[in-house]
């Protein structure tokens, strides 16, 4: 390959790369990326959760298709999508840990603000006792979730307290740091008097992180 080739070869490949940058640089782009990750959904649930219009989340749903970092499937009169390969969900999960640094005052101040006490994922999995809840959709719980964990969607969770045993100890996660789930969660059932944690990491976290 002669120079001027390799060089015309770096440049289209830097180009493409680009492209997925530019496909990055929305908010609400990142937003489905982080649900799907969660698992596969349709158009309008990513809609609701959103709380975007159907219309604009497909549009957005486009860019991540032509981007190749989603892909799609037909479902009766539904379109479902789902992130294009596991390389995608640690791509989200990177540029998450990413902006944590300084994201930290933000948390901090909203675990202040919710008076919720946080737990590492180290602390979290040297529990032999404590009691997960889980408190995403249960669409999302039923695509996978920390064995034995209890799930309440966060919606839900106040008229459901008298499923909750008030003698152990409770670990609370959602979506991870990017997800205030956990947090409001937590900050409610102290509140109830019960001893609850908020872990603030995601299932994808519990299940990749290194042994």
């Amino acid at each position: 390959m002669k120079t001027s080739e390799a060089q015309e070869y770096k440049t289209k490949l830097y180009a493409e790369l680009a492209k997925i940058g530019k496909c990055l640089s929305s908010e609400r782009r990142l937003e489905l990326l982080e649900l799907l990750t969660q698992c596969e959904k349709t158009v309008e649930k990513l809609a609701t959760e959103t709380q975007m219009t159907i219309a604009n989340t497909s549009r957005h749903l486009q860019v991540l298709f032509k981007a190749g970092l989603v892909k799609r499937r037909k479902q009766g009169n539904f379109v479902v999508y789902s992130l294009a390969s596991s390389q995608v969900a640690e791509l989200a999960s990177s540029l998450k840990q990413v902006g944590v640094v300084r994201l930290e005052k933000t948390q901090a101040d909203l675990a202040k603000k919710t008076g919720s006490l946080t737990i590492t994922l180290k602390q979290a999995k040297q529990q032999d006792h404590a009691l997960f809840l889980d408190v995403r959709p249960t669409d999302e719980y039923q695509a996978g979730h920390i064995e034995g964990a209890l799930n309440i969607p966060f919606e839900q969770l106040e008229e459901h307290l008298s499923f909750l045993p008030q003698d152990r100890e409770i670990i609370v996660y959602c979506r991870g740091k990017l997800c205030t789930y956990a947090d409001l969660a937590t900050g409610l059932l102290h509140a109830k008097g019960y001893e609850a944690y908020s872990l603030n990491h995601s299932y994808y976290d519990w299940v990749t992180e290194k042994k």
